[in-house]
């Protein structure tokens, strides 16, 4: 090797300088140097692309990969090499074997029929778990179900789509699923001891029997306890409001545990990061070995010290709040693997407060509701609360944006009344708060892409009201793209429209909605974008005064307000005759 370091390359040198020169990771460039690509998720999307390409074109010959690269990407080898077997699992403190079908992935890679006619798989593992390989390699082990770990989650989902109304309905479920199969052929592995001998005796059968419903009736349970289902005395189960969040946006019932249980109103914007950051979804966030230390030194930078969640620095949702604040802050990740973390929990926590903002909503937390909503945008944006609506534009210099808010001198107060600002004065704002020189026209270009809405309010009985909005400025982005390039996956824009009384912190009714696609038949030439929302409040004795809101759920602060809507209150029947007064 070291009498030819390039042993590995297969290209011209000029090809080798042109491929360098597309390479943003320090680490990365030197190792494609000598033919060895490197391949993990702390990478960019460019990098990766790069990697994979070269080597799946033999320009390169040893490409160097997380596990993870075995799941999805077709890249054969002619050798593969599996450098351990176990990796570090912070839950426990310590190291853990990988499962057996991530082992299995990595040595298909090795000799794929269709690419050569020969392959070479090793294995490095502790000499006491050689012989265990051996055997799973020569003899392989039966495929095995996992519901039953997971029972209740499905079952909520079930009962939320009603084609699971009773416990009998459950018990009938399961005998169609592969897991019903295995509990029968192999007992012992799902907990339950019954002799080899014995397996197709009626004794089993009894027992197999007894277990699905001690496991039916445990999970019916758990879902109860999470608010999730209502089971009634006669067996039928019902699936509550909440229930149906967790079927909608795929989550754990014990996440939606969590946020009821946490629930209150007035929860602060660090009340709602919290409330996001300790979702069950983020148990299986990576921790790995020292990322304690890490993350230490990482909270001692940031606005929000990780101290108070009450957790070691080793937890996967320590290591979630720090990475979402680091993402709002705008800062440099200390390691390579935490940028592949902070997409994951990016990615995870849309749909999160989505679910609670819809779980606040059925409380009536108005506040709660607004701070989860701020937490939204502060997320697709990449910004705190309290930087400034310009802010989001490219070029702005943060912290003189937030200087200029903390003034209050000048407008706008709010990204919904820029487009109000007449255009010189507007460039003069950006002039005074830009981080560079000529920013204007850019920022510009971005501002014709923010809404421009009008809100309007008719047809209000006792019994509901419509709201109509529309956008007067047509998107200069297909499909109505947001501004947000920080964000790892293009959003749309989409806005919360509800009905509330800010006197009594309540929301009265909760809507969204998103413009009309082409493929629905809207024409973008022809119309301007419009919706029109119907809700149904429930009747009050007496006259009401509320608010209708619009609020983007992109862009932190941008809201269209109409106060001051008056609600009849319901007729009341007086006397013996029917009439109404």
């Amino acid at each position: 090797m070291e009498d030819d370091p390039r042993r590995f390359v297969r290209m011209s040198e000029d090809d080798l300088q042109v491929n360098l020169s597309r390479v943003q990771d320090e680490a990365l460039r030197e190792a494609l140097n000598f033919g060895i690509g490197i391949h993990h998720a702390g990478l960019v999307e460019a990098d990766r692309k790069l990697a994979e390409e070269l080597f799946a074109n033999n320009k390169i010959q040893v490409l160097i990969a997380t596990s993870t690269l075995a799941w999805g990407i077709n890249l054969p080898a002619h050798l593969v090499v599996v450098k351990g077997t176990q990796y570090f699992d912070a839950k426990i403190e310590g190291y853990k074997d990988m499962d057996l079908t991530d082992v299995l992935q990595m040595l298909g890679r090795a000799g794929r029929p269709q690419y050569d006619s020969s392959g070479i798989a090793r294995i490095f593992t502790q000499d006491a778990k050689k012989a265990f390989y051996k055997h799973f390699l020569h003899t392989g082990f039966p495929v095995e179900s996992s519901l039953h770990n997971v029972l209740d989650n499905h079952l909520g989902a079930e009962v939320a789509a009603e084609t699971i109304a009773t416990k009998q309905d459950a018990l009938d479920y399961l005998t169609w699923t592969f897991f019903f199969r295995r509990l029968h052929k192999n007992p012992s592995y799902y907990g339950l001891e019954i002799p080899a001998e014995e397996h197709d005796t009626i004794e089993a059968q009894r027992l197999a029997s007894n277990y699905l419903t001690e496991i039916v009736d445990r999970s019916l349970d758990e879902l109860a306890q999470s608010s999730c289902i209502s089971i009634h005395s006669n067996g039928e189960v019902e699936s509550t409001p909440f229930g149906k969040v967790m079927s909608y946006y795929y989550l754990s019932h014990r996440t939606i545990r969590h946020v009821v249980n946490q629930a209150k109103r007035g929860a602060s914007f660090e009340d709602a990061l919290s409330l996001l950051c300790n979702a069950i979804e983020f148990d299986d966030l990576p921790v790995r070995h020292n990322e304690d230390i890490i993350n230490t030194e990482l909270s001692s930078n940031l606005p929000l010290g990780a101290g108070s969640l009450g957790l070691p620095m080793g937890d996967p949702h320590v290591k979630a709040f720090l990475l979402l604040q680091a993402y709002m802050s705008r800062i440099d990740l200390p390691i390579s693997d935490y940028v592949g973390d902070q997409n994951s929990v990016l990615d995870q926590s849309i749909r999160i407060i989505q679910a609670s903002i819809d779980v606040m909503t059925e409380l009536g937390y108005l506040s709660s509701c607004k701070s989860l909503m701020t937490l939204l945008q502060c997320i697709k944006s990449a910004l705190w609360p309290q930087d400034g609506p310009l802010s989001i534009l490219p070029g702005v210099d943060i912290g003189k944006e937030r200087r200029r808010c903390e003034m209050g001198k000048t407008r706008p107060y709010s990204l919904s009344e820029i487009h109000d600002l007449p255009k010189d004065e507007l460039q003069d704002i950006l002039h005074d708060i830009g981080g560079r020189s000529n920013i204007a026209s850019q920022a510009l270009k971005t501002i014709d892409m923010l809404p421009h809405l009008k809100v309007n309010v008719s047809g209000i009985t006792a019994l509901g009201l419509t709201v109509a909005i529309t956008r007067l400025n047509r998107s200069t982005q297909l499909d109505y793209r947001i501004w947000a390039p920080r964000f790892p996956k293009p959003q749309t824009e989409g806005f919360f429209t509800f009905v509330a009384d800010p006197a009594k912190d309540e929301v009265l009714a909760l809507k969204r909605f998103s413009w009309p696609s082409e493929e629905k038949g809207y024409k973008r030439a022809a119309t301007a974008p419009a919706v029109r929302a119907e809700f149904k409040l429930e009747p009050g004795g007496v006259d009401r005064r509320v608010e209708v809101w619009v609020v983007s759920d992109a862009y932190p602060g941008m809201m269209w307000k109409l106060e001051d809507v008056d609600i009849p209150g319901a007729p009341k029947v007086v006397g013996g005759g029917g009439k109404k007064h």
